[in-house]
Protein backbone atom coordinates (compact mmCIF):
# COMPACT_ATOMS: atom_id res chain seq x y z
CA UNK A 1 0.00 0.00 0.00
CA UNK A 2 2.76 2.46 0.79
CA UNK A 3 5.44 1.43 -1.72
CA UNK A 4 3.36 0.46 -4.73
CA UNK A 5 0.10 2.38 -4.39
CA UNK A 6 1.58 5.31 -2.44
CA UNK A 7 -1.40 5.36 -0.07
CA UNK A 8 0.53 7.07 2.74
CA UNK A 9 -1.76 8.06 5.59
CA UNK A 10 -4.77 6.15 4.22
CA UNK A 11 -2.98 2.79 4.11
CA UNK A 12 -4.80 1.48 7.17
CA UNK A 13 -8.25 2.43 5.85
CA UNK A 14 -7.43 0.88 2.45
CA UNK A 15 -6.39 -2.39 4.09
CA UNK A 16 -9.55 -2.35 6.22
CA UNK A 17 -11.67 -1.81 3.10
CA UNK A 18 -10.01 -4.74 1.32
CA UNK A 19 -10.42 -6.99 4.34
CA UNK A 20 -14.09 -6.06 4.81
CA UNK A 21 -14.98 -6.68 1.16
CA UNK A 22 -13.02 -9.95 1.11
CA UNK A 23 -14.68 -11.10 4.33
CA UNK A 24 -18.20 -10.35 3.11
CA UNK A 25 -17.76 -11.94 -0.31
CA UNK A 26 -15.73 -14.81 1.10
CA UNK A 27 -18.57 -15.68 3.48
CA UNK A 28 -21.25 -15.26 0.80
CA UNK A 29 -19.37 -17.47 -1.66
CA UNK A 30 -18.63 -19.97 1.09
CA UNK A 31 -22.35 -20.27 1.79
CA UNK A 32 -23.65 -20.43 -1.79
CA UNK A 33 -20.86 -22.16 -3.74
CA UNK A 34 -21.41 -25.62 -2.30
CA UNK A 35 -25.18 -25.78 -2.86
CA UNK A 36 -24.85 -24.31 -6.37
CA UNK A 37 -22.07 -26.78 -7.21
CA UNK A 38 -24.23 -29.66 -5.97
CA UNK A 39 -27.36 -28.46 -7.78
CA UNK A 40 -25.69 -28.01 -11.16
CA UNK A 41 -23.23 -30.93 -10.73
CA UNK A 42 -20.21 -28.77 -11.44
CA UNK A 43 -17.02 -28.72 -9.42
CA UNK A 44 -13.87 -28.04 -11.38
CA UNK A 45 -15.28 -24.94 -13.10
CA UNK A 46 -15.97 -22.94 -9.92
CA UNK A 47 -12.62 -23.99 -8.44
CA UNK A 48 -10.86 -22.92 -11.64
CA UNK A 49 -12.85 -19.69 -11.58
CA UNK A 50 -11.54 -19.05 -8.07
CA UNK A 51 -7.93 -18.78 -9.24
CA UNK A 52 -8.87 -16.95 -12.43
CA UNK A 53 -10.74 -14.45 -10.24
CA UNK A 54 -7.58 -13.91 -8.18
CA UNK A 55 -5.62 -13.40 -11.39
CA UNK A 56 -8.11 -10.77 -12.54
CA UNK A 57 -7.87 -8.99 -9.17
CA UNK A 58 -4.07 -8.86 -9.28
CA UNK A 59 -4.15 -7.51 -12.83
CA UNK A 60 -6.74 -4.87 -11.91
CA UNK A 61 -4.59 -3.65 -9.04
CA UNK A 62 -1.49 -3.59 -11.25
CA UNK A 63 -3.23 -1.58 -13.99
CA UNK A 64 -5.42 0.81 -12.00
CA UNK A 65 -3.31 1.51 -8.87
CA UNK A 66 -6.10 3.55 -7.28
CA UNK A 67 -9.25 3.09 -5.17
CA UNK A 68 -11.05 1.37 -8.05
CA UNK A 69 -8.19 -1.11 -8.42
CA UNK A 70 -8.27 -1.78 -4.69
CA UNK A 71 -12.03 -2.39 -4.73
CA UNK A 72 -11.89 -4.63 -7.83
CA UNK A 73 -9.05 -6.59 -6.25
CA UNK A 74 -10.97 -7.00 -3.01
CA UNK A 75 -14.14 -8.22 -4.81
CA UNK A 76 -12.17 -10.62 -7.04
CA UNK A 77 -10.10 -11.94 -4.13
CA UNK A 78 -13.17 -12.34 -1.90
CA UNK A 79 -15.06 -14.26 -4.57
CA UNK A 80 -11.99 -16.34 -5.44
CA UNK A 81 -11.10 -17.21 -1.86
CA UNK A 82 -14.72 -17.99 -0.99
CA UNK A 83 -15.05 -20.36 -3.94
CA UNK A 84 -11.67 -21.95 -3.17
CA UNK A 85 -12.39 -22.48 0.51
CA UNK A 86 -15.84 -23.92 -0.21
CA UNK A 87 -14.94 -26.37 -2.98
CA UNK A 88 -11.21 -27.09 -3.23
CA UNK A 89 -11.09 -29.96 -0.74
CA UNK A 90 -14.00 -31.69 -2.46
CA UNK A 91 -12.21 -31.40 -5.81
CA UNK A 92 -9.11 -32.88 -4.20
CA UNK A 93 -11.10 -35.86 -2.95
CA UNK A 94 -12.77 -36.35 -6.34
CA UNK A 95 -9.49 -36.61 -8.27
CA UNK A 96 -7.63 -38.95 -5.91
CA UNK A 97 -6.76 -41.94 -8.08
CA UNK A 98 -6.88 -44.60 -5.34
CA UNK A 99 -9.66 -44.19 -2.78
CA UNK A 100 -7.88 -46.71 -0.52
CA UNK A 101 -4.92 -44.31 -0.17
CA UNK A 102 -6.75 -41.04 0.51
CA UNK A 103 -4.54 -40.14 3.50
CA UNK A 104 -1.38 -40.55 1.42
CA UNK A 105 -2.62 -38.36 -1.42
CA UNK A 106 -3.93 -35.67 0.93
CA UNK A 107 -0.54 -35.74 2.66
CA UNK A 108 1.17 -35.15 -0.68
CA UNK A 109 -1.30 -32.34 -1.40
CA UNK A 110 -0.56 -30.71 1.97
CA UNK A 111 3.19 -31.10 1.41
CA UNK A 112 2.78 -29.34 -1.94
CA UNK A 113 0.94 -26.48 -0.23
CA UNK A 114 3.58 -26.20 2.48
CA UNK A 115 6.49 -26.18 0.06
CA UNK A 116 4.96 -23.50 -2.14
CA UNK A 117 4.19 -21.33 0.89
CA UNK A 118 7.79 -21.75 2.05
CA UNK A 119 9.35 -20.75 -1.27
CA UNK A 120 6.87 -17.97 -2.14
CA UNK A 121 8.72 -15.32 -0.09
CA UNK A 122 12.00 -16.24 -1.80
CA UNK A 123 10.39 -15.95 -5.24
CA UNK A 124 8.70 -12.69 -4.20
CA UNK A 125 12.02 -11.23 -3.05
CA UNK A 126 13.65 -12.22 -6.33
CA UNK A 127 10.80 -10.73 -8.37
CA UNK A 128 10.92 -7.48 -6.38
CA UNK A 129 14.69 -7.34 -6.75
CA UNK A 130 14.54 -7.81 -10.53
CA UNK A 131 11.30 -6.08 -11.58
CA UNK A 132 10.30 -3.95 -8.59
CA UNK A 133 7.22 -4.37 -6.45
CA UNK A 134 4.85 -4.17 -9.41
CA UNK A 135 6.30 -7.44 -10.70
CA UNK A 136 4.56 -9.30 -7.87
CA UNK A 137 1.17 -8.54 -9.40
CA UNK A 138 2.20 -9.81 -12.83
CA UNK A 139 3.69 -13.00 -11.36
CA UNK A 140 0.53 -13.45 -9.28
CA UNK A 141 -1.61 -12.95 -12.39
CA UNK A 142 0.38 -15.45 -14.46
CA UNK A 143 0.61 -18.15 -11.78
CA UNK A 144 -3.08 -17.82 -10.85
CA UNK A 145 -4.07 -18.03 -14.50
CA UNK A 146 -1.89 -21.13 -14.98
CA UNK A 147 -3.51 -22.69 -11.91
CA UNK A 148 -7.02 -22.01 -13.20
CA UNK A 149 -6.26 -23.35 -16.67
CA UNK A 150 -4.62 -26.42 -15.13
CA UNK A 151 -7.78 -27.13 -13.16
CA UNK A 152 -9.87 -26.82 -16.30
CA UNK A 153 -7.71 -29.55 -17.84
CA UNK A 154 -8.67 -32.09 -15.15
CA UNK A 155 -10.44 -34.96 -16.88
CA UNK A 156 -11.07 -37.44 -14.09
CA UNK A 157 -13.50 -35.40 -11.99
CA UNK A 158 -16.99 -36.87 -12.04
CA UNK A 159 -18.83 -33.58 -12.15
Amino acid sequence: MTDFLHRGSVTQSSIQLINMIMLIFGIIMGLVAGPISDKFKILKYPVALSTISLAFGALALFILRDNMGIIIYAFAAGIGMGLWNALDNLLNLEVIPDQNRVAFFLGVYNLGNTITQAIAPVIAAAVIGIFGYSGIFIVSFVLSLIGGISMLLIKSVKR
